[in-house]
């Protein structure tokens, strides 16, 4: 298996930054799933509203890759600080990534196993906070 991702976001959001923080967590699944031939590959979008870009996925079965395109609002995000951009992005995608896995049968794949180890990981990186460690965090970058 292999994880890997892209952006498309201006830079009045942190998006860019955050989604950069899942490469640790990209590489702990492409070692354990190793045996999986697929690519995973995540578009991460904060666009405008006005755009009305919805989140998809794609799988390209000639190619082995299933495309996660996941669109995030850009007049949202902007207003946050970079905790709660955090806290919401983190939520959105392993939500997103765990309901949209549950659709594909992957070789070799045992797909609780994976959200689950995706959620755990995720934590690791200190995603997937509950809203009051999201406050806690946004309170201290205000003082740093």
């Amino acid at each position: 298996m292999i994880l890997d991702k892209t952006s498309d976001t201006s830079g009045l959001t942190q998006v860019v930054d955050l989604s950069d923080e899942l490469q640790p967590v990209f590489d702990k699944a492409t070692e354990k799933y190793a045996s999986c031939d697929i690519e995973l590959y995540f578009v991460f979008r904060c666009l405008p509203d006005e755009y009305g870009r919805k989140s998809n996925v794609r799988h390209v079965k000639a190619e082995k890759v299933i495309y996660f395109d996941m669109t995030v609002s850009e007049d949202r995000y902007k207003t946050w600080s970079k905790s709660k951009q955090r806290y919401a992005l983190s939520h959105a995608f392993y939500t997103f990534v765990s309901d949209k896995m549950k659709k594909y049968k992957i070789d070799h794949l045992d797909r609780d196993a994976f959200i689950a180890d995706m959620g755990a990981w995720l934590k690791e990186i200190g995603w997937l906070q509950t809203e009051e460690e999201a406050e806690l965090n946004e309170m201290q970058e205000k003082y740093e």
